[in-house]
Parts: structure tokens; sequence; C-alpha cells
């Protein structure tokens, strides 16, 4: 199948489907004669050059845990406490540090 090659006023209609209106990517990339994958690396693309400094920013924020007999605290930078008793599973553990 021969690689479609879309311009730049194209791709960006395609954004603003997305971004600015209630149209799924999915149906914007049906409108727009693009590809789902194609459509959600453009919009990917997009953000990044709005917001340069997010793209290379960690995701990730360190915290530390605190191992008691009776249960762990997990404590964020930003003075955030989760408490949990033990014993724990690894999913608990996992869900709950997603949490912070």
């Amino acid at each position: 199948m021969p690689r479609t090659y879309f311009s730049p006023e194209v791709k960006l209609q395609a954004i603003d489907l997305v971004l600015h209106s209630q149209l799924s990517v999915a149906t914007a990339a049906q409108q727009t004669g693009c590809s789902v994958n194609a459509l959600h690396s453009w919009i990917k693309k997009y953000r990044q050059q709005q917001n340069p400094d997010t793209a290379s920013s960690p995701t990730f924020m360190p915290i530390t845990l605190v191992d008691t007999k009776s249960a762990i605290e997990i404590v964020t930078p930003n003075g955030f406490t989760v408490r949990l008793h033990t014993p724990l599973s690894l999913g608990e553990l996992l869900a709950a540090i997603a949490s912070c």
C-alpha cells in the first residue's frame, strides 16, 4: 500500500478537530483520511512543539518509603503522605504510589 503524505494544513486541521472539538481521534482521522496512529503521532508532536519544557521533564516524582512494623508510609517531596497497613500486595503498593 503506497504511503500517503499530508500537508501541514491538513495535519493541523486534524489536530484541531481532536483538541478543540468533541471529536474522537478515530472520527477526526476518518474525516481527514489519515490513520488513527498517524493522528496520534501528529498530536504528540504538536503538544511537544507547543510546550517543549514538558517533553523533557521527568514524569516521575521521587518518594520515600518508611517501613514500620505495622504500616508503610509513602512520603512525597511536597509532604503528601499515604499510610498503608501491612501485609500488602505489590498491586496495592503500586496503586497507592500512583495516587500520590
